[in-house]
């Protein structure tokens, strides 16, 4: 089987897992009244695929080395299923919260070892896989959230008719995976994890916590600042929604495209300064208009850009680190911290900051605009080159 033709049943477990994640999105009003909880409790479900990528992460960063990729992704794909169509039955929130969190335990599963996917199936594409693998969880996003008003609409408005959509795409994945998984390589695991943290990554993982951080951040925010700004709560929202999934196609096509032309070119240093200088340039028009203007299609612009540009600086970050270590079995565990890091971010920044954003305009556009600037700087030195050997520190090539 072709190489990258394996990794077809990947990347559709990570297209399912990302729109079965943001389904939920456009259907916080219904999912508030249906189940009789405010906004927040709804949002927190959201957020539960960010707080189980810090709890798990980790532990399957350490599956795939010790035993192999194919455990994560098969209990990955089961946890997923089981989750979706679960919720789908929920006639409780703590029943919905439950069943949410099953699924969302399948989002580190996936994408936590995905360096060591990268690394067994082509070492010399790893940036090209890694930003596929990134880009289509993303693409999964950007469509449940465009998506499911008119799926919802077209299945009778019912919540449980479109939650056991979601729940059978799932279910698809996770049997294809189940076929075609024994097709993984296995000659990676066992691997002792001794030697895999190196200084140098915490550049990589202040690159990652600022971006993530950040796009979770503007997404939530955009409804209360166009409502400082004068427009209506209903157009607000509207906006702030084509906005943040403007964001996550943006996210996903940059994080597709990017990495595997300047891969292919071969000067990953290019790639990443030039990603990393438009990020900065998105986020500077963005925070701008956001803060003083609330110009829509400027900001459609802007927030679509910093996704395209910033998703792709993150995806090679991520693959960044997989150069510290020399086997595919710690590569993984590699981008499981990166994960991590980048996900503690998101689980702190957005909702200290983000108040703080809106309640001081001049000095939230300074201080956002110097931290994606260090990102910028930082990029000139993470490490390109090859992996390391018996121990040595790879060179910011």
């Amino acid at each position: 089987m072709n190489r990258y033709l394996r990794l077809a049943p990947y990347w559709f477990l990570n297209f399912t897992i990302g729109f079965g994640w943001f389904t939920l999105a456009p259907l916080v009003p219904e999912l508030s009244t249906r189940f009789d909880v405010n906004s927040a409790s709804i949002l927190l479900l959201i957020s539960l695929y960010g707080y189980t990528m810090v709890a798990f992460a980790l532990l399957s960063g350490y599956l795939s080395a010790r035993y192999s990729v194919r455990i994560t992704l098969i209990v990955s794909g089961a946890l997923s299923a089981i989750g979706l169509i679960a919720r789908g039955f929920s006639t409780g929130y703590d029943f919905l919260f439950v069943f949410q969190t099953v699924a969302a335990i399948a989002y580190p599963l996936a994408l936590g070892p995905v360096g060591a996917i990268a690394q067994s199936v082509d070492s010399r594409r790893s940036h090209t896989i890694v930003g596929i693998s990134v880009g289509i969880l993303f693409l999964g996003m950007s469509m449940g959230a465009f998506l499911t008003p008119y799926l919802y609409s077209a299945l009778g408005k019912s919540l449980t008719h479109t939650f056991l959509f979601d729940g059978i795409l799932a279910l698809v994945a996770f049997l294809i995976v189940l076929a075609v998984v024994r097709d993984y390589p296995v000659e990676y695991a066992g691997k002792s994890l001794r030697g895999v943290f190196r200084p140098g990554m915490i550049k990589n993982w202040y690159v990652g916590l600022v971006i993530s951080s950040l796009s979770v951040m503007f997404g939530g925010i955009a409804a209360n600042d166009l409502i400082s700004h004068g427009a209506s709560r209903a157009v607000a929202l509207t906006s702030s929604g084509s906005l943040t999934g403007l964001a996550f196609l943006g996210s996903a096509l940059g994080a597709i495209i990017l990495p595997p032309v300047f891969e292919r070119i071969g000067n990953m240093r290019s790639g990443m300064v030039f990603s990393s200088a438009l990020t900065l340039v998105s986020i500077v028009f963005l925070t701008y208009y956001l803060a003083f203007t609330a110009d829509i299609p400027v900001l459609a612009i802007a927030y679509f850009s910093f996704g395209f540009f910033g998703n792709a600086f993150w995806s090679m970050a991520m693959t960044s680190t997989t150069r510290y270590v020399e086997d595919p079995a710690r590569s993984g565990f590699s981008t499981s911290m990166y994960s991590v890091a980048t996900n503690l971010g998101v689980a702190l920044i957005p909702v200290f900051y983000g108040p703080f954003f809106l309640g001081h305009s001049l000095l939230g556009v300074i201080i956002t605009s110097l931290l994606v600037a260090v990102g910028f700087f930082l990029s000139f030195t993470l490490v390109v080159g090859s992996h390391a050997r018996s121990g040595a520190v790879p060179k910011a090539e």
